[in-house]
């Protein structure tokens, strides 16, 4: 018995949604249990990075004033772009968070990787997500046979 998927998308819409709602490119997918496991551990360690550092550890560069380029705005900050991966919570968290007074303790920096690792790991589930759009059957990988 072959399991179906909802309906048939392409990867870059996979990847988008995937992006922007972490886990929901799995259930695009059909796959319900992956896309829930993996959406809701972004979300709680998202959540917790905030708990653990206040929400102003979401401090996106300033690009309103640039500095001489935009490469260099963004180095400044370069946490900010696991935060950023994080998607739509990232992005929400950075325009509230600068409008917070700042932390300067230890558990700022902590909230910061939390939340930074939350990104990298949705990024990765992206990534696996729109390959996955690309196979027959989603819920098997394929197996290259070797030599």
């Amino acid at each position: 018995m072959q399991k179906r998927r909802p309906f048939k998308a392409p990867a870059l819409v996979i990847a988008i949604v995937n992006w922007f709602i972490p886990g929901s490119g799995y259930l695009m997918l059909g796959q319900v249990a992956r896309g829930l496991t993996i959406g809701l551990t972004i979300l709680i360690l998202f959540v917790l990075g905030l708990l653990i550092g206040g929400i102003h550890v979401v401090d996106p560069p300033d690009f309103s004033v640039l500095h001489g380029n935009l490469v260099r705005s963004i180095l400044e900050k370069p946490w900010y772009i696991g935060q950023f991966m994080s998607g739509a919570i990232g992005l929400i968290s950075g325009w509230i968070g600068p409008t917070q007074p700042p932390s300067h303790a230890r558990a700022n920096d902590i909230g910061t990787l939390y939340t930074a690792v939350a990104g990298m790991l949705n990024l990765l589930a992206t990534i696996d997500s729109s390959y996955r759009s690309t196979l027959e059957d989603p819920y098997e990988p394929s197996t290259a046979e070797g030599p």
